[in-house]
């Protein structure tokens, strides 16, 4: 039987980043002698920057950079000092300021992760409940789940679902005083926003619900002076709302605050907030360039630089309507996404356009699935329209070259989206020139000397042997007993075999990666319950069967393609049957397919 690899959630991760990594695509080092946040220096070429999260672009503002220096002159580098017992002389200033832009009583954090972890916990009772959306910012579900060590009901649901919320709602009602809704305001990767208005909405509906927002990508560039896209949505602050700004990214400097009008919950805070109590506070530098764009915040000046940040945002907006890229949300915030699909594509697209002098994100898992890897770009004051407009020709450009060069098509993309199809494919770009695909699903429709010629000696799935295998797992009374056989035999225009296989669709019980204490638990349970913790898995091969179950002849030219025709079939399946996952196996001793399997998405095993 095969002995599949295990694998978990940080090896998954270590996976993806060490991918990325390799591929160019993360963990760089900006060179230069200075920065203009118009571009950036990689490995020594000059990119343009369509990267950054400064969309206002202030960090470069010589207002704060002034302000900084004169900071430090005055005051050092640093206060060191807990806020508990005694503030920086510049904080009572910035409070002053921030209270003016919500309009509400503000607390300051070292940045935003330090401030939910201080927040939250103080905030939220143990008889409350949480319910965080599916994409709310890691930091927030962090510091969110710390409380179920206290018995804190925590939820879940699927990004802006509001059914679904309130679903939720009517389930907890009557256990909790209070449920918290937890959910950004601007989605840092597709860009797209909550549904502020009609979450209010549903908070009139349903009195115990309180909204939380982490709206640190919505900050400055929107709302009554720059107040963020939450406030902009909602006009006033609700008592049973709080809000997260930040003082970095768009607002230029460093920190982040909280906006609370309940003012016995802004003392509680305060008072006891954990790392607000404990953490060191914000240089004299940071809190004095926030204080330099507090004024510009505070001054018309703020609502010009909002301005010309949506004439760009809408150039580019008006750009991509013209082209059939996979744009996932289409708004008027500066963050867009360009879905990808697959992390190889992702990282071939992305170094084209690096290549071309134009530098991008690369949304990768955690932070996306792995299948709806994309390109992030964001638009900022720096990015010029002629800039612009050279970085929509160069990815209109690359799109379809990245999508050929890692096998894939630009249906598959949207569909791994579900985005609707601007433009169909030309149905020739669907098949592979020069090779010919027979799918089966019965040994007997198969040529067995073709079969028997090129699997004979590999194991008991030879012609015969398969033949005993559909007699033994077709057709029986117990429906968990029945598979269902696939092959793909592909040939070149010669009618000589460049790959083939088959694969399995059956019944594979969960815990085949548990310990085997587990799995014994579990097997006491299945006595009662055969079915208990199974799944459909679609295997190359069978749970029966061991050896080489690929015959893939790389001496021959179009052997990549034939893997790429193999894909296209395994996606029709995987369409048509929905199995929990795809196991492709023995492929570990050749590395050039390990990558190729491994970046599209399909699960690897060993066999002993």
């Amino acid at each position: 039987m095969a002995k599949i690899k295990p694998n978990n959630f940080l090896d998954i991760v270590d996976e993806v980043f060490t991918d990325a990594t390799k591929h160019g695509i993360i963990h760089l080092y900006a060179d230069g002698e200075s920065l203009s946040g118009r571009t950036i220096g990689i490995e020594g070429k000059s990119l343009f920057h369509f990267g950054t999260t400064g969309y206002l672009g202030l960090e470069q503002d010589e207002r704060l950079k002034r302000a900084a220096v004169e900071a430090i002159l005055r005051y050092g580098t640093q206060f060191p000092l807990s806020k508990t017992y005694v503030s920086h002389p510049l904080y009572q200033r910035l409070e002053e300021k921030m209270e003016t832009i919500y309009g509400h009583p503000v607390i300051i954090t070292k940045n935003s992760t330090l401030g939910h972890i201080g927040v939250i916990p103080s905030v939220v009772s143990d008889r409350d409940a949480i319910i965080l959306d599916h994409q709310v910012h890691w930091s927030v579900q962090n510091a969110a789940r710390v409380l179920k060590t206290r018995g804190v009901a925590i939820e879940m649901i699927r990004h802006n679902h509001l059914n679904m919320l309130e679903d939720k709602l009517k389930k907890l009602s009557s256990k909790h005083q209070k449920i918290w809704y937890m959910a950004d305001g601007l989605y840092s990767m597709f860009g797209d926003a909550a549904p502020v208005k009609e979450l209010l909405e549903l908070s009139n509906k349903y009195p115990q619900l309180h909204l939380y927002f982490d709206d640190v990508h919505g900050m400055s560039w929107v709302g009554r002076h720059g107040s963020g896209y939450v406030m902009h949505e909602l006009g006033n602050l609700p008592e049973h709302v709080l809000v997260f700004g930040t003082l970095s990214k768009t607002f230029g400097a460093s920190g982040a605050v909280m906006a609370c009008s309940n003012k016995d919950m802004h003392r509680k805070i305060k008072t006891f907030g954990g790392p607000l109590t404990f953490s060191a506070q914000l240089e004299p530098a940071s809190v004095a360039a926030a204080i330099a764009s507090a004024d510009i915040h505070l001054s018309d000046e703020i609502y010009t630089m909002q301005n010309e940040l949506q004439q760009r945002i809408s150039l580019f907006n008006d750009l991509l309507q013209d082209t059939t890229l996979p744009l996932v949300e289409c708004n008027n915030s500066p963050v867009f996404y360009i879905g990808t699909g697959m992390p190889i594509t992702g990282y071939n697209f992305v170094n084209r356009l690096i290549k071309d002098g134009f530098f991008v994100n690369l949304g990768l898992f955690p932070a996306v699935p792995v299948k709806n890897t994309g390109v992030r770009i964001t638009i900022s004051r720096h990015n010029q329209p002629e800039e612009i407009k050279a970085l929509v020709d160069a990815m209109v450009y690359h799109f379809p070259r990245a999508l050929e060069a890692t096998f894939t098509t630009l249906n598959k993309v949207f569909s791994a989206f579900n985005l609707k199809v601007k433009k169909e494919e030309d149905p020739k770009m669907q098949t592979i020139q020069g090779l010919k695909l027979q799918f089966a699903e019965s040994i007997r429709e198969v040529d067995r000397k073709l079969w028997d010629g090129l699997f004979a000696g590999q194991g008991v799935f030879d012609y015969q042997g398969l033949q005993f295998l559909e007699q033994s797992f077709k057709e029986n009374f117990q429906a968990i007993s029945n598979w269902q056989f696939f092959y793909i035999i592909i040939k070149d225009q010669m009618n000589r075999p460049v790959l083939a296989s088959y694969f399995t669709y059956a019944l594979w019980k969960d815990d085949m990666l548990a310990p085997e204490e587990v799995s014994q638990n579990i097997e006491l349970k299945r006595l009662k319950d055969p079915l208990h913790m199974t799944s459909y898995v679609l295997s190359m091969g069978s749970i029966f069967t061991e050896g080489d179950h690929l015959y893939l002849d790389k001496s021959h030219p179009l052997w990549l393609k034939a893997i790429q025709l193999m894909f296209h079939e395994l996606d029709r399946l995987d369409k048509a049957l929905e199995p929990s996952m795809i196991v492709l196996r023995d492929f570990s001793e050749d590395e050039v397919l390990n990558e190729l399997f491994h970046n599209h998405g399909f699960f690897e095993s060993s066999h002993a």
